[in-house]
Parts: structure tokens; sequence; C-alpha cells
């Protein structure tokens, strides 16, 4: 895929940031509250520590010694330098068992985040952000699957609560999206190589990665809106904190000599919601062949360090 067809949309979000107003932490926009997701980034920055978000995956035996049980423990820690301007670190300890062999582990590769976000309409509740991902290649541990090579990718968030509609039962909706376009350091490139004794054609591969589009989405129904915004229903407690929601991933190749296939995954769950911290769980749903057979899971634990520690540790480093 070309270049210029990620730069149109980021040159747009410029021009609206041009005309923005200050953002608030935890991606807030008017009356609007957008929750940290667990499969795509929330378009908001903030003082946050994830602590953590575990993901479990079963894969399929392929021919080996049996299935497999991927487990992936993630951490992540956002500052803010400035109230609309930030940075998050991300990385992953992986456990790696397959059925009959040694079980595996170690770390990813390091991720590093800088985004500017903006809620640039506060009564359409309207928050756009822009940010570069940077994959670290050789930070991680190789036998547990990290790059040797790492990889950047520009990337658009959007955040769109629906409260200015007519109808009451539907303003507590809202959706967030991410699109992102990976650049690899080192693209993936096949060889064709004819074994010296038989005169056959093999084809072998580098170690790079594919150039991709990595983008997802979420529908998210908040409860706190409801009962704040829109009617107090009396609902208990437990109820007015959660916020059900489905989120939508997938990633598409461009440059792929081994036509690695597009792959969909649906996370649907539910956040639990609070002053100072966040809980929320998903099933890890394949929505197509090419990304597995089996539903995962994840749970997660987020604090807002903002709101524990608003004049030191989660204060922006500049106002």
């Amino acid at each position: 895929m070309k270049r210029h067809a990620i730069l149109a949309p980021l040159a747009l979000a410029s021009v609206l940031l041009l005309h923005a107003r200050p953002a608030t932490a935890h991606a807030v926009c008017g009356s609007r509250v957008f929750p940290v997701t667990l499969t795509l980034d929330d378009p908001g920055v903030a003082d946050e520590a994830t602590l953590p978000q575990v993901n479990y995956q079963r894969t399929g035996a392929d021919g080996g010694t049996g299935p497999g049980h991927d487990t992936n423990v993630q951490f992540e820690y956002d500052k803010r330098i400035t109230d609309t301007f930030g940075f998050a670190l991300n990385n992953n300890w992986n456990v790696n068992q397959t059925n009959g062999a040694k079980t595996q582990t170690g770390f990813d590769d390091i991720v590093l985040t800088a985004k500017y976000a903006n809620c640039i309409d506060p009564d359409g509740e309207f928050i756009v952000g822009l940010g570069v991902i940077r994959e670290f290649g050789r930070t991680g541990t190789q036998h547990i699957g990290a790059d040797d090579f790492g990889n950047t990718e520009p990337t658009l968030y959007f955040g769109k609560g629906l409260g200015e509609i007519g109808v009451p039962a539907l303003r507590p909706f809202g959706v967030t999206g991410e699109l992102s376009y990976s650049f690899a350091d080192r693209n993936v490139k096949a060889t064709q190589v004819p074994d010296a004794t038989t005169g056959l054609i093999s084809t072998q591969f580098n170690n790079g990665n594919p150039n991709q589009w990595v983008g997802g989405m979420s529908i998210q129904y908040s409860i706190p809106y409801l009962e704040s915004q829109v009617k107090d229903h009396g609902l208990p407690s437990l109820f007015k904190h959660l916020i059900p929601l489905v989120e939508i991933t997938y990633t598409s190749p461009t440059t792929s000599p081994g036509n690695t296939p597009t792959t969909w995954t649906i996370a649907p769950g539910v956040i639990y919601l609070t002053h100072w911290y966040q809980v929320g769980i998903e099933a890890l749903i394949p929505a197509n062949k090419a990304a597995g057979t089996n539903v995962g899971g994840i749970v997660q634990f987020h604090l807002f360090l903002d709101d524990l520690f608003p004049h030191s540790l989660g204060a922006p480093l500049f106002r």
C-alpha cells in the first residue's frame, strides 16, 4: 500500500487539532469518559499504568507434539508531558507452552508510543489523536518470537460519543478507533533456492516483517453515562460502573511474499470503571480462520495515576 494513503487522514486530523481545546485525562471529552480498551489503544493521553493485562490463547497442534498455550502478561506506563502530549512504554512477558515440549518464556520487544490527543468538540464528544508507535527490534527474547527488526507505526486515534442524538436509550453509546500503518525496518523477502542435488526449487524467507495495516474499533455502552447524563434509574452500585463493549481488531499485510492473510478478531466483554482504577475482561474470538480456531481471553487491571497522585506522579511535567 502506498505511503500517501495514510498521510491523508493524518493530515486532516492535524488540521483539526490546530483548532482543538485542551484535553482531559482518561480520554474525557465533554461529558463522555472513554475507558482504556483492552485490544486497542484509547484516544486520550493520561498518567496511567496497566499492572497487568493478561492475555491467554490456545493454539492448534499443527502436526506437532500437541496444542500450544500462549500466555502474555503485559505492563504499560503512560506519562503526560503536557495536558495533550505524552508517552507510553509497553513490554510483555510471554509464556509459550506446548504439550510434550519444554515451556518457553521471555520478553517481547520494547514498544514506545508518542501521542498527541485533544477533545476538539466537547458538546459532540469527539476526540482525535495522532501518535507514532515504535517497536525496538532485538530488545526481546528471540526464542519466544521477539523480532530481530523493529517497525514504526504512524497512528490515528478517535473517539465519538452519541450524547447528542435524540433517543435517550442510545445516548450512552460511544465508539473509538485506531488505525496504523506499520513500516518494517527490514521487509520480508522470499528467495527461490535450487537444491544442489535434486534441482528442486524451494522458497526461503528472510527474518524481516511485512508492512501492514493495523486497526480496530470499539463499540461501547456506558451505564455510568446513562445514569449521570440521561436518567438515574436507581441501578445497584455494581451496575453503575459497568461499560459493556465489543472490540474488533485486524491486521492486513501489504508486502508479504508468503501471502500472509488478513486476520480479524472480535473481543466482547465488560469494563468496571471507577474514579481511580478499572478492571476489564474480554473474550478473544477469531473472526476468520487466519486468526486461529480457539477462543482466548483477556483480563486487565488499570490504575489512573492522575487521580491517585494528582500533584506528583500523576501530574503532567509541564502545564
